[in-house]
């Protein structure tokens, strides 16, 4: 009976000391699970404050690629900068803009100034959220350019040229990356611009574009590459537009402390006749939401009016606030 109370006891200790280290090994574990996640959090946090603060970020924001960017629809936003440009000097002016269909007469000439003004105000508004798997958008954007000659008393101050652009944008958002090189979404659109004058001076035409949008390091990068939706005859107002204007275009962003820099290149992909247009803008925040801007350009296309013309031109302006 000794024996076996002696050996009942001792099964008992080994049992009670088997389920301390059993607990004491489950706290361990937790504590080590904790702290793996711990990292893998902080990690995360770190991998996307690399972008934190710096001009890339603001394509998730611009197009509201992720949750907390989503604002809903039928709520208008900015699209492109909004900006007027006060002054802004042109070392070509396009005083007889003569468009390249043969069946067309020539229009007069006209005493333009090298120095006029130029607005622009861009506008969109998602008129679907979640299409595709939930993550896909629709988009109706609108931008107008006006050209102004609001030196020019001699004519009574006259708009030389507006460019209306709607279009409908589907955007996709993508989460591709490679080192540094991060592919942020994709997308399509339709895109109409004209200027709204009478035939002698009549410019449009019709696009389907492909976008994409990525980060690489510090930059933001969009790429617009398109087809022309072509004209036959007489109805075409401006023959071979993409021979001058180009047939893609970069937009570059970088942004150090309070100065962004924006690059835009446009390219008509053929190395024989190579042409294309070059637009170089500084900003800078003068006061509160106003920011100044400089903004130099070279090449065709400034203009609808202008896309077979080639100027040089740079002015100083101001950029209001987005919405």
């Amino acid at each position: 009976m000794n024996k076996r109370l002696v050996l009942f006891l001792s099964l008992l200790m080994n049992i009670a000391i088997f389920s301390q280290q059993t607990d004491t090994l489950q706290i361990v574990r937790a504590d080590t699970l904790q702290t793996v996640q711990a990292v893998q959090i902080a990690q995360e946090n770190q991998d996307e404050s690399v972008f934190k603060g710096r001009f890339s970020d603001s394509i998730d924001e611009i197009w509201e690629l992720r949750e907390s960017y989503k604002r809903g629809t039928f709520s208008l936003r900015a699209y492109r900068p909004n900006y007027i440009i006060l002054s802004r000097y042109s070392t070509n002016p396009n005083r007889q803009p003569i468009g390249l269909n043969m069946n067309r007469a020539i229009p007069e000439y006209k005493n333009f100034q090298n120095i006029e003004a130029k607005f622009q105000v861009s506008l969109k508004v998602k008129v679907l959220q979640g299409a595709f798997w939930n993550k896909g958008d629709l988009w109706l954007g609108f931008t107008q350019q006006s050209f102004w000659q609001v030196y020019n008393g001699k004519m009574s101050r006259p708009f030389r040229e507006t460019n209306y652009e709607p279009e409908l944008m589907f955007i996709y958002p993508l989460n591709l990356t490679a080192g540094k090189f991060r592919i942020k979404m994709a997308g399509i659109s339709v895109n109409h611009q004209s200027n709204g004058k009478e035939e002698l001076l009549s410019r449009s035409w019709n696009r389907l574009i492909l976008i994409t949008a990525f980060e690489w390091g510090d930059f933001a990068i969009t790429n617009k590459l398109w087809q022309r939706i072509t004209e036959k005859g007489d109805d075409d107002d401006n023959p071979s537009i993409q021979d001058y204007v180009g047939r893609t275009e970069f937009t570059i962003g970088y942004a150090r402390k309070k100065h962004i820099f924006s690059l835009v290149l446009r390219n008509n992909l053929n190395f024989k006749h190579n042409r294309g247009f070059a637009e170089f803008s500084w900003t800078y925040p003068i006061k509160g939401t106003l920011k100044m801007m400089l903004q130099a350009s070279h090449g065709y296309g400034d203009s609808l009016i202008d896309y077979n013309h080639k100027q040089t031109i740079i002015g100083v302006g101001a950029v209001f606030q987005s919405l």
